[in-house]
């Protein structure tokens, strides 16, 4: 899921409105915590002043009836009391059941005012307590369980939770919504090149309300696009004129040598001459033709002519049109295919030429005695073709120029051909989408494998 741009920038929208969001609530929750803290604070200390006064004027009976009362209103479990003289005797005490752990006592020779914060029992419960010096030297104590405070708190982090929760949602739809309306241009931009690269370049972009930035860069778009067109057209006719103007020279210096050699025969002194002239003829017209099939199916000036085709059938009839060569050329070859076909949309013309240029390839280069083997099948969703050989294999060197044009290694120059069955085979395979690799071990021979996709795959 996030290997699309959609997916990625609608989760770091979320994590950073997530991040934001706890940003605040943590500044949000510590001041609410100092200022219930600040309050609790004061409340203890204006009942401590309160308890120190009354004490000065109505003494110890006036106290405790006041702590008791001021015990009632805190359901008694959670307010703490008490009088010390100055010798740290206790005279009037109010302690909580729930307060089983020791207190801690004032001291004695210390600040008229200090505070305490302290653990109350084996359950964790906190309390704060104050001291405060009275009039005669001794020590007025107050204590409050924060429990409540606590609590609140709680309460505080458990609403942020779902809070965060709802947040982070909303900021993931909104993001994926906002990304998809961003995106949406780009995916338009991405459909017309789909469509571009499939040879419809007639098509232009037109993008509305998707922001000036997306408009700005369709407009571009489309003016490459124009430009490539005009290229492409004149590509078209540069190739139609060297059809034309290559072809029929050469056309002409055959049929002329043909003419001569049926005037004056076979063996006329020159016979010989004639006849490698109509050869070469032959030659090099295959040669210009197979040039301008690779540079206009490269280029995409060439529609394919796309139908549904088994690739099994093909690879069966190409096996059986060159077992004969391969029976005199002394060269074992084996097919392995499915019974199932094998169904790709493709140029059935073009896929059989790149057969048969794989295959042409195996047998030049295979001696006497040796071995093919094909085979056709689906792997990882392609349709997989392998050509393996025993020949004279390639070398190291000569590998990765193997698809370049007329590029012939040294020990293929006294082979007939011309280099360019790869570079034709490659761009076949190009067209249809698919890619070709070759290994080889020089002396042993050479794997070629085509990869072509298998849209009928079920």
């Amino acid at each position: 899921m996030f290997q699309t741009l959609r997916s990625r920038l609608a989760f770091w929208h979320a994590l950073i409105f997530a991040g934001m969001a706890v940003v605040i609530f943590v500044i949000a929750y510590q001041t609410v915590a100092n200022q219930l803290l600040a309050s609790l604070s004061e409340e203890l200390h204006d009942t401590a002043v309160e308890f120190s006064d009354l004490y000065r004027t109505g003494g110890i009976r006036d106290l405790r009836e006041e702590v008791a009362s001021e015990s009632l209103s805190h359901d008694g479990d959670r307010f703490f009391a008490r009088y010390l003289d100055a010798a740290g005797n206790t005279l009037m005490v109010n302690h909580p059941r729930t307060w089983t752990h020791p207190l801690p006592l004032p001291d004695l020779q210390g600040a008229a005012l200090q505070w305490f914060d302290i653990i109350i029992n084996d359950g964790g419960e906190r309390a704060r307590m104050l001291a405060l010096r009275s009039h005669d030297g001794g020590w007025i104590q107050v204590g409050m369980s924060l429990q409540t405070y606590d609590t609140q708190l709680r309460q505080i982090i458990r609403i942020f939770v779902w809070s965060l929760l709802v947040l982070v949602l909303v900021g993931m739809l909104v993001g994926w919504l906002q990304v998809r309306h961003v995106l949406a241009g780009v995916d338009q931009i991405r459909r017309t090149a789909m469509e571009i690269g499939e040879g419809d370049l007639d098509h232009r972009l037109v993008l509305d309300r998707h922001g000036r930035e997306l408009v700005e860069l369709a407009d571009g778009f489309n003016t490459m696009l124009d430009r490539i067109q005009r290229l492409l057209g004149e590509m078209r006719d540069v190739s139609d004129h060297i059809a034309h103007d290559l072809r029929t020279p050469v056309a002409r210096i055959r049929g002329m040598a043909e003419s001569a050699l049926m005037t004056r025969g076979e063996y006329a002194p020159d016979g010989e001459a004639l006849a490698l002239i109509i050869e070469e003829s032959d030659r090099l017209s295959a040669m210009i033709n197979t040039m301008l099939e690779i540079a206009q199916t490269d280029s995409g000036v060439t529609t394919l002519k796309k139908q549904t085709v088994d690739f099994s059938g093909l690879l069966q009839d190409a096996c059986e049109l060159f077992l004969p060569v391969a029976e005199d050329a002394g060269i074992d070859v084996t097919l392995v295919a499915g019974e199932q076909p094998l169904l790709i949309d493709g140029d059935a013309g073009r896929l059989q030429r790149l057969i048969a240029n794989l295959l042409d390839n195996a047998i030049k280069f295979t001696p006497r005695g040796g071995r093919i083997a094909c085979a056709a099948g689906i792997v990882d969703g392609w349709i997989e073709l392998v050509i393996r050989d025993s020949g004279s294999g390639i070398s190291d060197e000569a590998l990765p120029h193997i698809f370049d044009r007329f590029y012939r290694a040294d020990h293929s120059r006294s082979t007939p051909g011309n280099g360019l069955g790869l570079s034709y085979a490659q761009s076949i395979v190009r067209a249809h989408g698919g890619g070709i690799e070759v290994t080889s071990v020089y002396g042993e021979g050479t794997t070629v494998v085509v990869r072509l996709p298998a849209p009928h795959l079920v």
